[in-house]
């Protein structure tokens, strides 16, 4: 009998407002945590990814942290396939892209039978080695360093988690993504004038850096710091152009309030932060990249819909760059003049280059091996062109991946140009994305971080970095579609209306950066009878004013119904 009760309390315990509000934030805790997963892994990814070779204790911890993101985006979007194909047909191409770039090192690692390995180009010098100490080549694997592969092959995950994670974001969730971004460039950049100031004996340098004089924040390399500056002052700028297109200038005066007063403010102050950081980088590439940046930014501002408050946005930006190069020119003159001092006609890049190119004509089709290029690259240096510095990348990502992994590769990589090219047009032709102005603002300016990346990558190595790559997945992920995962961009009813069996009503999206554009749009209720105070509640009789009958007076006038 008392297990009926408690079963029956229970039952009555659904039913109430409370706890089926509670059932509904318990079932939106999985998106709620892809958001804090790609939070999470773009943290540790600027944070603990800055080496530039592999093998490091921070990459490994970084690959292991990847795991359960990676493991509960894929669940997520099994679940996608199942309930909605309609949606997941959208993302199909991203996801058979982004596991034809996870099995180039796995193919790699494959064995061959060793009269077939024995065949492919570039085999006969291993070959002979073997012969020459009296041994025959047993199975073995395309890659001629089939460990360097394997970390190429690990070096995957963070990326990869990333751009899953936030391929299931929703508009707002992706707005608080790229701030995180801007907060991290920040915080790197403060860190890089802290190690600046320190020397080169700095405790906070993390890595054995080439530039140990110079500002490299999270960084081993001050070029990827630079690379992770324009990066961020892309996603800064939409921001700015956000709070910008918000200030009314004339006779109202309400912008100069302390609310609204403040956004202006830490926009303007991002800005100049950045650009100041950027020049003391000390890079070539990151300046002449910011410059491309900035107009960018302008291009974004003019492609802006809301014409009538296009000049607030772009005024705002310009002080912003006015200010960084007023400081820039007043404490960073002498490090950019020493920056452009040397010619870049007599770097050691193109000599590199040279030797690169040499040994990716060497084994075609089918490349050396993901992340073989130390190895391979000393296999055709020439005495002459023996560097005092150690040689650990090309200063090409695209010959380099030529040399790595062949004609797959290099198709791989023009199927990514064709698909950015296209995208990117109708992005900022504003016929790819259903959200807001800011939305479309974010989705261009992820774009144009796409192409700075891509055009610092024929003169460095950027992409080879963790941070970098998780930048890239992150302004890649920008430039989809949320995807519309059943369990949270169903528009839900509210516990009251399902009770009722409200209908579900379409969902707006809001202009601003933070609210939520996926919110339930409720009908007005019918007005209710206006009726004086009091009228119509049970009051206490002891409360109740006494009548004429009860009391034994005479009815007064006063007392008398008003018939009129």
């Amino acid at each position: 009998m008392r297990r009926s009760a408690l079963y029956v309390l229970a039952a009555r315990m659904r039913r109430t407002r409370l706890v089926a509000l509670v059932i509904d934030r318990c079932r939106a805790l999985p998106a709620r945590a892809t958001f804090w997963l790609a939070a999470g892994m773009l943290s540790l990814s600027v944070l603990l990814g800055g080496a530039t070779r592999s093998g490091y204790l921070s990459d490994a911890l970084l690959q292991l942290a990847s795991i359960p993101p990676l493991l509960f985006a894929a669940s997520r979007l099994a679940v996608l396939a199942r309930s909605d194909p309609k949606a997941f047909r959208q993302m199909r191409p991203g996801l058979l892209f982004a596991a034809a770039i996870a099995l180039v090192p796995l193919i790699q690692l494959v064995p061959l039978p060793p009269a077939l390995w024995a065949l492919l180009p570039g085999r006969a010098p291993i070959v002979a080695a073997y012969a020459a100490v009296g041994h025959s080549p047993g199975w073995l694997p395309i890659s001629v360093s089939p460990d360097a592969t394997m970390l190429s092959a690990l070096a995957l995950l963070p990326p990869l988690a990333v751009l899953f994670c936030v391929m299931l974001l929703d508009y707002r969730e992706r707005r608080l993504l790229s701030l995180l971004l801007v907060a991290l460039a920040v915080a790197s950049s403060f860190l890089g004038l802290l190690q600046i100031s320190q020397g080169s004996s700095s405790p906070l340098r993390f890595f054995a850096a080439n530039n140990a004089s110079e500002a490299v924040g999270f960084f081993a390399n001050k070029n990827h710091l630079a690379a992770l500056l324009y990066a961020a002052l892309a996603f800064a700028a939409v921001f700015a152009l956000e709070v910008g297109s918000r200030i009314r200038l004339g006779r109202n005066r309400a912008w100069l309030e302390a609310g609204r007063l403040l956004p202006v403010t830490l926009s303007l102050l991002v800005i100049v932060v950045l650009i100041v950081a950027e020049a003391v980088a000390h890079s070539r590439a990151g300046m002449t990249l910011t410059m491309a940046c900035l107009a960018g930014i302008c291009a974004l501002a003019l492609a802006d819909r809301r014409r009538a408050l296009k000049r607030s946005p772009a005024g705002l930006i310009l002080v912003a760059v006015a200010i960084a190069m007023v400081l820039v020119l007043q404490f960073g003159l002498y490090r950019i003049l020493q920056t452009f001092a040397a010619d870049p006609f007599d770097d050691s890049r193109f000599l590199f280059l040279r030797n690169t190119v040499a040994a990716a004509k060497t084994y075609m089709p089918f490349g050396a091996g993901m992340g073989t290029f130390v190895p391979v690259y000393a296999m055709f240096e020439k005495p002459a062109d023996v560097f005092p510095q150690y040689i650990n990348h090309a200063h090409n990502d695209f010959i380099e991946l030529w040399l790595e992994s062949g004609v797959l590769g290099i198709g791989l990589l023009g199927a990514f140009l064709t698909w950015f090219v296209v995208r990117a047009a109708k992005i900022w032709r504003g016929s790819a994305l259903a959200g807001g102005d800011f939305d479309r603002l974010l989705a261009r300016a992820a774009t144009l971080v796409v192409a700075l990346l891509l055009a610092h990558s024929l003169l460095d190595y950027p992409l080879r970095t963790a941070a970098i790559m998780a930048v890239v997945a992150v302004a890649c992920g920008f430039m989809l579609e949320p995807v519309q995962v059943a369990a949270r961009e169903a528009v839900r009813p509210r516990p009251a209306e399902r009770a009722a069996g409200a209908p579900q009503l379409p969902a707006t999206t809001a202009a601003l950066p933070w609210p939520s554009p996926t919110t339930t749009v409720v009908p007005p209720s019918p007005p209710k009878p206006s009726r004086r105070w009091g009228e119509g509640v049970e009051w206490p009789a002891a409360w109740r004013k006494p009548s004429a009958a009860s009391s034994g007076k005479k009815p007064s006038p006063q007392d008398k119904p008003d018939t009129k």
